[in-house]
């Protein structure tokens, strides 16, 4: 099974009652660049394995970032006929973590107006609820990002 099957069947599992139809991974605008710094502190202060230390920092970063906004490290887009979910995730990487996905909002898809902009090498991702105004912003590395561009496809964008 995929990684993005297994997302789309954690969508599932927490949404018993509307069919998912697509899944994407975001993080919340801002983790990218706490990544960066968290990185670049970490192979600073590594000692042999430059590396690791740069990936744990980076990692360390993101979930500082996270936690200091009220949010999720990363969050899964999931798609039905009629909504778009937000799921928030505890785990930051690609695989893994979809057992525990918590329901943070979702946006009825007749309401939804989507933009996305590029900031350096990260994909700006804003999802606007047009009833009340509110918006949600989120970003994803311009390669990876688990299943976005099918899911921004999904939602005619």
């Amino acid at each position: 099974m995929s990684r993005e099957e297994h997302a789309r069947e954690g969508a599932q599992a927490v949404i018993p009652d509307d069919e998912i139809l697509d899944v994407a991974v975001v993080m919340p605008r801002g983790s990218t660049l706490s990544g960066v710094l968290g990185a670049a502190a970490g192979v600073g202060l590594g000692g042999n394995n430059q590396t690791a230390w740069g990936v744990a920092g980076g990692m360390i970063a993101q979930r500082a970032n996270s936690a200091s906004h009220g949010s999720y490290p990363s969050i899964v887009l999931a798609v039905s006929a009629t909504k778009v979910y937000v799921l928030g995730r505890t785990s930051t990487g690609l695989v893994g973590g979809w057992k525990h996905l918590h329901p943070v909002a979702h946006i009825e898809r007749s309401d939804l107006k989507v933009s996305r902009r590029h900031h350096g090498t990260v994909r700006i991702i804003e999802l606007q609820d047009t009833t009340t105004g509110s918006s949600l912003e989120f970003e994803a590395l311009n390669i990876g990002g688990l299943g976005l561009n099918d899911l921004l496809k999904e939602l005619g964008d």
